[in-house]
């Protein structure tokens, strides 16, 4: 059953252009980030390291509004309906669906790291940001249906879960008290996890001082991003899973 729901969200994906089109944005991401630290362009090492931030951030929200919008398609055309007189149940369908997309989230992240390069990282420090930073998308999925009963209510919801990836961007110019202001953002903690990375030179100087260890955030982003994410799924199910 499984196997069988796998290749019909991939055959989905591949079916729709746009959807299709989405998978090839961490390639033109990760090419412009390389092309844009590489080059130096902005002349300036903290706007380097907020761009690296920035890059690592789209992935979630891209996946996110991908499966927002496809379980927005499924209620709209009563897919809903036809799953609950079949063997298979609509919590198992949409986990199926928000896990898959986490997956493509962690991967397109990994890409994006592997391309733009300019980070001195051990491979494992990677891939448990690019784990942290995937929950964007089931956590974005729950939160535009929870929250919407159409499309055009989806849109709006999505562009304020956009409006959060500009916090941890900003946070990343305080490490002081004032980084607490933006850790309501679900990708603030992913995102002070990979600057404690960045900045590990100056750090082990005793230039900078982080309020957490690399560790640390990603410890306490983990717990939260589970919590949002969980939260936002009983919203979701009492609504639309009754």
């Amino acid at each position: 059953m499984s196997l069988r729901l796998l290749k019909f969200e991939i055959k989905n994906l591949l079916r729709d252009r746009m959807t299709f089109m989405l998978l090839a944005v961490p390639l033109l991401v990760g090419w412009l980030g390389k092309y844009l630290i590489e080059n130096d362009t902005f002349n300036n090492p903290i706007a380097s390291n907020m761009i690296i931030i920035a890059l690592t951030l789209i992935s979630g929200v891209m996946f996110g509004s991908m499966a927002g919008f496809s379980i927005l398609d499924d209620r709209d055309d009563h897919v809903f309906v036809s799953i609950q007189i079949s063997p298979l149940s609509i919590r198992y369908y949409v986990w199926m669906k928000v896990i898959f997309v986490y997956v493509l989230s962690v991967i397109s992240s990994l890409i994006i790291f592997a391309m733009v390069g300019g980070m001195e990282m051990q491979w494992w420090q990677l891939i448990l940001i690019a784990l942290l930073n995937g929950f964007q998308a089931p956590t974005n999925a729950f939160l535009v249906n929870a929250f919407a009963s159409n499309k055009v209510e989806g849109f709006v919801a999505m562009k304020a879960t956009g409006f959060l990836m500009v916090f941890p961007i900003i946070a990343f110019l305080f490490v002081d008290w004032k980084e607490w202001i933006f850790a309501i953002a679900p990708a603030f903690w992913g995102a002070k996890a990979l600057q404690t990375l960045l900045y590990a030179p100056l750090i082990e100087a005793g230039s900078i001082v982080m309020h957490l260890p690399f560790l640390g955030y990603l410890l306490i982003g983990f717990v939260y991003n589970l919590f949002l994410t969980a939260m936002m799924y009983n919203v979701f199910k009492r609504k639309y899973m009754q």
